[in-house]
């Protein structure tokens, strides 16, 4: 069997998680003895072709009007103008097609189609390929990715999300299987409409590649609780509301360091909020706010897709406190691997934290439940789940 591999970004280049696991997945199906292209986008307008781990990589440059992947805000009209041609950009519908004629796959898994549009779907079903999609965010229903605007999470989709992602959810239908990376995310696609004809619909959780052994930490219980957030500088991962939250003890009892960067005047406006006992290290290794820290909180107020943070946590024994939002209740397990709270009510973050100042010696048992169900999070066992779908998908059509 053949797979093309369509991913937004693929290492070298990356982001965020959906690349990773768009590598980790490829890698596992090339494993398995399959023959694996993958094919991404590049800045420019040219192409180019190379090897990454043994598998072919094509990169196109990116045909609109700016690349998307840079944190800096676009002036108007620059990126309405961006988004219409993204309803579906036949620019890169004539490069998928090129690549789809020469590899003549037998099977096409997309990951995130940011910059190719749904464009490419249509070119992959009017051969006659068959197409797995995976949902790593809601790109395919609000231009932002994140269903979150003005500090709170879209109830559905407003007219204008409607207008822009209309082509995708019409075309989504001739997906032949799709999977979301959490039966949250999966779940809010098919209540919008999306999908509503593809008979395979699965739950895949995103796992780690290669988990570094967990390391060594100071167990007194004579000193601080020791919080750490790992993650991008954004309204919506609720950083600011845990910053504030930690006026609430002293250095002595409970100590955050974040890592982490985003857009400089929310960088500033979360340092004007730093008491005696936040640090900001800025972008670092996470591994070394993992060897520094008792507990990882994900503060997010969005609904997080996943939260691949929090798997890494696991991986080094860190247990979590968590907002009770997207995925994150299905891989944190209240009382067994860390805590969730409802980000809704004021108190909730407060009385998690306060809960293990108060009571240090809960924290051995949760590091105990990290580390157990860091076992389900191993990359082979995705990689078996998407080689084996991928392949049913292939022989049935």
């Amino acid at each position: 069997m053949k797979a093309l591999v369509v991913s937004a970004l693929y290492p070298p280049r990356q982001v965020g998680g959906a690349e990773k696991i768009a590598q980790v997945v490829t890698e596992g199906l090339a494993a398995a003895g399959h023959d694996c292209v993958v094919l991404t986008t590049m800045p420019g307008w040219g192409a180019q072709r190379s090897r990454v781990n043994g598998i072919d990589v094509h990169s196109i440059g990116l045909r609109n009007l700016y690349w998307p992947h840079e944190r800096r805000d676009r002036m108007f009209p620059a990126k309405p103008l961006w988004h219409a041609l993204e309803r579906y950009n036949p620019l890169m519908g004539r490069q998928v097609a090129r690549i789809l004629d020469s590899e003549r796959p037998d099977v096409v898994h997309t990951h995130s189609l940011t910059g190719f549009s749904c464009a490419a779907w249509h070119e992959v079903k009017a051969r006659g390929i068959p197409l797995v999609h995976t949902l790593h965010d809601y790109s395919l229903m609000c231009p932002r990715t994140s269903m979150f605007q003005d500090g709170r999470n879209c109830d559905g989709q407003c007219r204008t999300c409607a207008a822009f992602t209309g082509p995708a959810r019409r075309i989504s239908a001739r997906v032949d299987a799709v999977v979301g990376v959490s039966r949250f995310t999966l779940e809010r696609h098919l209540a919008s409409g999306y999908f509503g004809a593809t008979a395979r619909r699965e739950v895949i959780l995103n796992a780690i590649a290669a988990p570094r052994a967990a390391v060594a930490r100071d167990e007194r219980t004579a000193r601080p609780l020791r919080l750490g957030y790992v993650g991008q500088l954004v309204p919506a991962k609720g950083v600011r509301v845990l910053v504030e939250q930690m006026r609430a003890w002293s250095p002595q009892q409970c100590r955050l360091v974040v890592a982490g960067s985003g857009a400089r005047d929310y960088e500033d406006l979360l340092r004007e909020g730093v008491g005696p006992n936040v640090r900001m290290l800025g972008f670092v290794d996470p591994r070394q706010v993992y060897e520094s820290i008792d507990v990882l909180v994900v503060p997010s107020l969005w609904e997080e897709p996943l939260g691949m943070i929090v798997l890494e946590a696991y991986m080094q024994g860190v247990p979590v406190i968590a907002a009770h939002r997207g995925g994150l209740p299905e891989i944190v397990d209240h009382g067994v691997t860390g805590l969730l709270y409802e980000p809704g009510q004021p108190q909730a973050l407060h009385d998690a934290i306060d809960g293990l100042v108060r009571h240090r010696g809960r924290l051995d048992a949760l590091r105990a439940g990290a580390l157990a169900k860091a076992s389900a999070f191993l990359g082979t066992r995705m990689q078996a789940q998407y080689a084996a779908l991928v392949a049913t998908v292939a022989t049935a059509a």
